[in-house]
């Protein structure tokens, strides 16, 4: 005889039924009491307790889903191409193994010098050639003759590139044994700006310590009336007879009047000596820029080699004598004055290599925090960690709550349902909306808290 054959549907409903019996009498707080009331409140506090764990847990998944946290990251001994991912990191931090690192390990700096420091106008060639036009012509020509200033300008001159460029060397050399101390790691553009500024600094100490130095020594000249350079000095050395004996002596002069090409003239004895000055002459023809005055030094700060650019006047001064070609640069306009204030120098070059520098700051580790999301690993590391202490706390206050405080606000329902028991009845009209709702309320706890197993299986039975 065949078995008959059950439906699928028949066998769900009733695996459906028995899971239902089985929560209904689930039992997590089960003390072994055989009192029917003490036994309904362990399941209440089973169900209770369920219902707010899962809530919990629900809670907690989708918190901790949602939520951004700072995880810090750490780079052990990062190169340099790991640093550069991570760079624009703002909470990036790189503590430096050596703090103070020497400038020469990471940067070079190389001036390049205008042309007239490195042309033959400041040879040895060309100011044997001045001094013999000096040696033939300084008793027999007149006071602003080229001749008789030249070797004198020109040999300043290259005493000035010659000074300029022992300065620049020695406070180079002091540059590159200096520290540059960063306790942390600085970024390729920090660290390019700092650097940069630190340069520029450098360079502009060097010339202002350098033409400081130099207009006092022009100041204490001026004051103390001395003439300089090719200037006759401001006393005359005479002869004079005593006794019939001759003796050599100094008597005051009133100094050397200077009377230009243009038609002015001034005395070097006179307060304005410092500014007197004007354009020199080579056979009755005026040398283009070129200063001469009571004192040297200053004609020159204030001449320009113009006429230097002019191979036709070379050739004059050198009557072909020597090959001498022009200067070449742009700058013919230019004052000493001004080559001077810029050290003679055209330009600097800066070298500075970054992964030297991140070389001799060698950090051992680089650390920053970044703001991100919980993993799926980390929620459920999370989730076992708050297993450990939330049932514990669960098991405690549940059974508290069922005993203690739910009888107070069952009793209380009870009251507030009697008052609503034709709730279908009622037209909903904004004044009674919370009393439907809190009814509706009540009735779902007292379901969820008070219902009775026997009453439910009786009702699925008959159903």
């Amino acid at each position: 005889m065949m078995k008959k054959k059950i439906p699928l549907k028949k066998n769900f409903r009733r695996l459906l039924h028995s899971f239902k019996s089985y929560l209904l009498e689930l039992n997590l707080f089960n003390t072994g009491t055989h009192n029917e009331i003490n036994i309904r409140n362990e399941r209440r506090s089973t169900r209770l307790y369920l219902v707010l764990l899962i809530i919990s847990i629900l809670i907690a998944i989708q918190y901790y889903s949602i939520i951004y946290y700072p995880k810090t990251i750490v780079l052990q001994s990062p190169s340099l191409s790991e640093y550069l991912t991570v760079k624009e990191e703002a909470s990036l931090q790189c503590p430096c193994t050596n703090i103070a690192i020497k400038y020469e390990n990471f940067t070079r700096i190389i001036p390049f010098y205008y042309e007239l420091c490195e042309s033959e106008f400041v040879s040895d060639k060309w100011i044997n050639h001045l001094f013999r036009l000096y040696e033939q012509s300084w008793n027999k020509s007149d006071q602003i003759d080229f001749r008789r200033i030249g070797v004198f300008q020109f040999q300043t001159l290259h005493s000035l590139c010659q000074l300029t460029k022992k300065t620049i060397d020695n406070n180079l050399r002091s540059f590159k044994y200096t520290d540059f101390v960063q306790f942390q790691l600085v970024s390729p553009d920090i660290f390019q700006a700092q650097i940069s500024s630190v340069i520029n600094e450098f360079i502009h100490k060097i010339s202002k310590s350098f033409i400081r130095t130099l207009s006092f020594m022009q100041d204490v000249t001026a004051q103390s009336l001395f003439m300089t350079g090719a200037s006759i000095t401001s006393v005359q050395p005479i002869l004079r007879l005593f006794n019939g004996h001759k003796l050599e002596g100094y008597l005051p002069y009133p100094g050397i009047n200077y009377t230009f090409m243009d038609g002015t003239s001034c005395i070097c004895s006179s307060s304005t000596a410092t500014n007197c000055m004007g354009l020199a002459i080579f056979d009755g023809i005026v040398v283009s820029g070129f200063q001469t005055g009571c004192y040297m030094l200053n004609a020159l700060m204030n001449s320009t080699l113009e006429a230097f650019y002019n191979q036709t006047f070379i050739d004059m001064l050198t009557n072909s004598s020597i090959n001498l070609k022009t200067l070449n640069t742009s700058n013919s306009n230019w004052t000493i004055k001004r080559l001077l204030d810029k050290m003679f120098v055209q330009s600097w070059l800066n070298q500075t290599s970054y992964d030297k520098y991140f070389q001799s700051c060698a950090p051992e580790l680089c650390s920053y925090i970044k703001m991100q999301h919980y993993s799926v690993l980390d929620i459920l590391i999370l989730m076992i960690s708050l297993f450990q202490g939330l049932p514990k706390t669960l098991r405690v206050f549940v059974p508290i709550f069922i005993n203690r405080i739910w009888p107070i606000i069952r009793k209380k329902i009870c009251q507030k349902r009697s008052s609503t028991l034709h709730i279908a009845a009622v037209r909903i009209t904004p004044g009674n909306l919370y009393t439907i709702n809190y009814s509706v309320v009540s009735q779902i706890l007292i379901l969820l808290f008070d219902l009775n197993p026997t009453l439910i299986w009786m009702k699925n039975s008959t159903s």
